[in-house]
């Protein structure tokens, strides 16, 4: 049964939405929070104990994804497999809490068999979304979900940070005592399975009439062929390889803006929290605004206007020591989040006929996923060579006339490096064509 638009809020389209809702709990507190941090600021390992890790877990999701897609296009129980990477994700998460400190690669081991259970489950839960809804309505639950996502971030931290620190926000919780940022674990995860449980008793699976057998080969065969199709229409390559760098950037704030905003800007942890829920919350903004400018200003302008914000925000990370305008940054670069990801995947559907959004966007995920890849590589790459007890970072800051303990040097040069990224992806986008709508669509027919 299609939605229509008296029946949007069937609790089979609110238990799909929610799952969005739950997965972000994981996303901000484990990948963005709190499990870096552990590492390097409570266990004292560098950087490169989580970077590396978590570039390998997005490199096997990358790996696999061609092959995970061509099973969500034809199996019939998408829930059971949702289900199965869902539990695995959770646990591994809850386990976290319990390996004892000196067990750092089993610690490791956990968080990379977490984070991949994270990425593949999402085909699955995608291709769920045409079991409660089609055509035009089915573009509203996908927002919704993503909007429900942005809110689950949000509660996810508030409901997490008394079992870290104890109160919220001053405000004593009784029988709290605070267990510092490995008690993060275990409730992030518990929440996380319990906001997942409507998808699995309230969305009834509607098998996709394809046909012919799911071959995991084809899978593969389908993410070649769209890297020759590319060549069909003008732009797509130089898009994707643009928006590469764009991702690259952007993945590598996510996991680190933690760290960073604890070891360089100085935040506590309720201090860190109630920055990343303005920034969350910007972002939400951000998406509605820009999405109602992309409909009178051309999309490729926004792109470049919206990656000239990101490049200004972090220089001015780096440049800026006043904690006001810091504040203001971290707003600035939520609302240039949200604006990305709300522009990006429409001008990417303009380039290409509609009747093949389906293998570019395959390629848009995919491209996605190996970014986040390497930008935590160059990132861990960066703040391992210039620490002050480097070799190099010792000659660097001997020259700024900084001493050893200028831990954040190597922070701040990382930053700059994002903004690199920025600049390369922003050069190789000024040659992508300009959009209208409607363009493509008329050629396919």
């Amino acid at each position: 049964m299609s939605a229509t638009s008296g029946s949007l809020w069937r609790r089979d389209v609110v238990g799909w939405s929610l799952y969005d809702f739950a997965n972000t709990i994981y996303s901000m507190n484990i990948v963005s929070l709190y499990l870096k941090r552990y590492i390097v600021e409570d266990l004292g390992y560098g950087d490169r104990y989580y970077d590396i890790p978590f570039a390998i877990s997005m490199a096997v999701a990358a790996l696999v994804l061609p092959a995970l897609g061509a099973m969500s296009d034809h199996a019939t129980r998408k829930k059971l497999f949702l289900l199965l990477f869902t539990l695995t994700c959770c646990l591994a998460s809850g386990l976290l809490a319990i390996v004892p400190s000196s067990m750092i690669f089993l610690l490791l081991g956990l968080f990379m068999i977490a984070n991949f259970a994270y990425e593949a489950g999402q085909p699955f839960y995608n291709a769920l979304l045409y079991s409660v809804a089609e055509g035009k309505q089915a573009r509203f639950v996908s927002g919704l979900g993503v909007s429900l996502g942005y809110v689950g971030s949000i509660v996810g931290m508030i409901m997490v940070l008394p079992f870290v620190t104890g109160d919220l926000f001053g405000i004593d919780i009784p029988f709290l005592a605070g267990g510092g940022k490995v008690a993060a674990f275990l409730p992030t995860a518990i929440l996380f399975f319990v906001f997942a449980v409507p998808v699995f008793l309230w969305v009834k699976e509607r098998p996709l009439e394809l046909p012919g057998p799911m071959t995991i080969k084809g899978g593969y065969r389908d993410v070649w062929d769209g890297l020759r199709e590319t060549k069909k229409y003008p732009g797509v390559l130089r898009f994707l390889i643009a928006d590469y760098f764009f991702e690259d950037a952007v993945a590598t704030v996510i996991i680190n803006i933690g760290l960073y905003c604890s070891l360089v800007i100085g935040m506590a942890d309720d201090e860190i929290t109630l920055f990343l829920i303005i920034s969350t919350a910007s972002a939400v903004v951000g998406s509605y605004v820009i999405g109602l400018i992309s409909r009178r200003v051309s999309l490729k302008v926004l792109v470049q206007a919206i990656v000239v914000g990101w490049i200004v925000a972090l220089i001015a990370f780096v440049a800026v020591e006043n904690r006001t305008v810091i504040w203001i940054l971290g707003s600035l670069v939520g609302v240039l989040l949200g604006g990305l990801w709300t522009t990006t995947r429409p001008m990417l559907a303009e380039l290409v006929p509609h009747d093949q959004l389906g293998r570019f966007f395959g390629l848009f995920s995919l491209s996605g996923r190996a970014a986040a890849v390497v930008g935590p590589l160059v990132w861990t790459a960066i703040v391992y060579l210039f620490h002050p007890g480097q070799p190099l970072g010792r000659r660097l800051a001997g020259s700024l006339g900084l001493g050893s303990d200028a831990v954040w040097l190597p922070y701040k040069l990382a930053v700059l490096s994002l903004a690199v990224l920025m600049i390369v992806g922003l050069v190789i986008f000024r040659k992508v064509p300009d959009t209208h709508r409607g363009a493509h669509a008329q050629t396919a027919r």
